[in-house]
């Protein structure tokens, strides 16, 4: 990159820049992100169905066939695809996993931006050791 520079081709270095910028503020969004704790069990409740029209599909709209059931650690009635995660001690809504490198769930809310934090680390790790090479 910097024999780039140094012929005065601005344009790689500037974009190798913006992927390691871009992927430092995934990192961030990621690990700070609330991956979709269930908060409380009135929280279960009401929201079970949301607005997307698949899941309406998969879920019934009388809610009192559907069968949850408590979580054995924290004992909060837990939604349809939720675990518990033993590290953080919470109920995530679509628990992927803990990832110990970012220090957080993968969830509901935050599954996306995780592929695409991982997308761009891919992407940046792999020019990097293409530039070191």
């Amino acid at each position: 990159l910097r024999k780039c520079q140094e012929r005065g081709a601005l344009v790689q270095p500037v974009v190798f820049s913006s992927v390691v910028l871009l992927s430092v503020l995934l990192y961030f969004t990621v690990s700070l992100m609330d991956p979709g704790f269930v908060l409380s069990d009135s929280d279960t409740r009401g929201t079970s169905v949301d607005s997307n029209e698949e899941l309406e599909k998969m879920i019934p709209q009388d809610h009192s066939s559907l069968k949850q059931r408590r979580c054995g650690y924290c004992f909060k009635l837990q939604p349809m695809r939720a675990r518990h995660c033993k590290t953080c001690k919470r109920c995530v809504r679509r628990f992927d996993h803990h990832c110990p490198w970012i220090d957080n769930c993968v969830g509901e809310r935050n599954h996306k931006w995780f592929l695409l934090y991982l997308c761009v680390q891919f992407v940046a790790v792999s020019w990097g050791l293409q530039a070191s090479w």
